[in-house]
């Protein structure tokens, strides 16, 4: 070869066939390797067929390759088609090569180990409102709120106040039933009343809010002056509060059935004022709120769940009447300041009243804390929402307003808590709201609670202060008799305590100036017990009765007035 040809430049000619009679074409190199394999395969088979090897001494005939057929896994991993590459003419000659094609396969991966176990899906919320276990916490935590109601409530003790010796020696057809039991007797069924009206008023709760509104709106309500007082007096009170609460709860349960299952409350809603006057105040608030709670599932048709509500109730008040007269009590005019009647309503609750109010605004301003958000987009609507807490705090002014108009304070502190069953579900809502999603700030709650209960424990402690008549009753036995009459500030408890020596129509009332004196001076009574811290002008040194016992008060009934005792000469 020249220098031309080590340059690198194109062969051709002479040049070109010299070369190739040298070196001749790839396919022709590849027949004669292949012919010189086989016979240097040969001669090797002669060779080490007679020879050992150096290990183990023994020959080993080398045997010629046979193909087989591929196994199936090896037919899997068989390499693709082979392509052929020419290289460009003039480049290394006109030797042509064979590149393989292939594609490695991945292995199927091994199916990973079941877990020992499986973590519980964590919920979105802390506070579930559906499932098993937060119902069963919220029963136990309204079991503890009850025990502490009975616990206020029973801590109350003493001899029979005037208006239960009269219930107790009342003729009518419901007090008559209920008077058999006796004065510890009713006392106890009062508080069963009581405490029903509170797990009622939780259901309620529930239903129209959350689990968390209902705890606090119970636990707020079981620590009220009202409800403390009413668990131990010995009247139909209580029996008409666990009326209204019945009717309340079944409002809330039908809201979302046909219209004419509120006709299941109505019976309940109509008798309540029969049992107490004062709750004949509530039965139209009992009616707006059977619109309210069910215009968010039925719309329009809402409004004639109110009538039926409305035309039923009716119905069994005028059928009442008919039969067992018109409640007393509703309409008597007294001479109480107004003024200082609505001071001791926001004494007894203006607290409850207070925080139903912050609850009705954050109620108003947002359905919900947000601690729910399965739930968005499901809620009632503003206007709704403004109504029904308007509704439920207006509700609480009710008695004070009317009995300040009337100037009578009778039981005012009982009719107070009337009001406030309709008020505190709004105030239990507004404990949910101050806590905060999740019960972010417990210590509010507990703050609102431990205020209420110091509250309502002073002011039931203040105002359940019976009579000591005890020692009264007990000097004036030995005196009386079928035969006589009597004269007394409390007829009601001499009748009671002594019915088994006098009757009741034995006992009169004691009046003070000029008609006593004119009753001292006739002599028409054997005996006279007044209560009083001075002797009347009257009695004092009067020839026709003598002084029998001057009994101060002691104990929890220390402050009260003295009892005097005259009998006749």
């Amino acid at each position: 070869m020249n220098t031309h040809h080590q340059g690198g430049g194109r062969w051709a000619g002479q040049d070109r066939q010299d070369w190739q009679q040298h070196y001749p074409p790839y396919s022709e190199q590849q027949q004669q390797g292949h012919e010189g394999y086989e016979a240097y395969d040969q001669q090797a088979q002669a060779y080490y067929g007679q020879q050992q090897t150096y290990g183990d001494q023994q020959g080993h005939d080398r045997q010629a390759y046979i193909p087989q057929q591929p196994t199936a896994a090896q037919q899997e991993y068989t390499a693709p088609p082979q392509h052929r590459y020419q290289r460009p003419p003039g480049e290394y000659g006109d030797a042509e090569y064979y590149v393989p094609e292939y594609s490695v396969l991945e292995p199927e991966p091994e199916p990973e180990p079941e877990p020992g176990y499986v973590l519980p899906e964590v919920p979105v919320s802390s506070w579930s409102v559906d499932n098993g276990r937060s119902a069963w916490i919220s029963r136990g935590a309204l079991v503890l709120i009850l025990l502490v109601q009975a616990g206020l409530s029973y801590r109350l003790d003493g001899s029979a106040f005037a208006q239960e010796a009269k219930f107790l020696m009342s003729d009518g057809q419901l007090s008559g039933l209920v008077a058999q039991f006796g004065l510890s007797g009713v006392r106890a069924l009062s508080l069963a009343w009581a405490l029903g009206a509170t797990a009622l008023l939780f259901g309620a709760t529930r239903m129209l809010f959350n689990s968390r509104a209902g705890l606090a709106a119970a636990a707020m309500y079981s620590v009220l002056e009202s409800t403390a007082f009413t668990g131990r007096y010995a009247s139909l009170h209580s029996l008409s509060l666990f009326l209204l609460a019945a009717a309340l709860w079944l409002l809330a349960r039908t809201r979302q059935a046909s219209p004419a299952a509120v006709l299941l409350a109505a019976p309940f809603a109509a008798l309540a004022p029969f049992a107490a006057y004062s709750a004949a105040l509530y039965l139209p608030t009992m009616t707006v709120l059977a619109v309210l709670t069910a215009y968010r599932f039925r719309g329009a048709g809402a409004f004639v769940r109110g009538a039926l509500f409305a035309a039923a109730t009716g119905a069994l008040c005028f059928v009442g009447i008919q039969l067992a007269g018109s409640p007393s009590g509703w309409n008597v005019h007294g001479t109480d300041s107004p003024l200082q009647l609505l001071k001791d309503s926001a004494q007894w609750g203006g607290v409850v009243l207070l925080v139903a109010v912050i609850g009705a605004v954050g109620y108003i301003r947002r359905a919900r804390m947000g601690e729910m958000p399965w739930a968005a987009g499901d809620a009632p609507g503003a206007v709704r929402r403004s109504l029904l807490g308007l509704t439920m705090c207006a509700t609480a002014l009710l008695a004070p307003l009317y009995q300040a108009w009337l100037g009578n304070g009778s039981s005012l502190h009982i009719h107070v808590g009337f009001g406030l069953l309709f008020a505190v579900p709004m105030a239990g809502l507004g404990v949910s709201r101050m806590m905060g999603a999740h019960i972010r700030y417990p210590q509010i709650g507990i703050m609102i609670y431990v205020a209420a209960l110091v509250i309502g424990m002073a002011q039931t402690r203040e105002l359940y202060r019976p009579p000591d008549s005890a020692r009264m009753i007990g000097a004036l036995r030995e005196v009386v008799s079928t035969k006589g009459d009597y004269l007394s500030d409390d007829p009601e408890i001499s009748a009671y305590y002594l019915r088994a020596q006098t009757r009741p129509a034995q006992w009169h009332q004691a009046e003070r100036g000029q008609a006593l004196a004119e009753a001292v001076k006739k002599g028409t009574y054997d005996a006279i017990v007044l209560r009083t811290a001075t002797v009347p002008d009257a009695l004092r040194g009067n020839e026709d009765y003598r002084l029998l016992a001057v009994l101060q008060p002691s104990g929890k009934s220390a402050g009260q007035e003295t009892y005097r005792i005259w009998v006749k000469r």
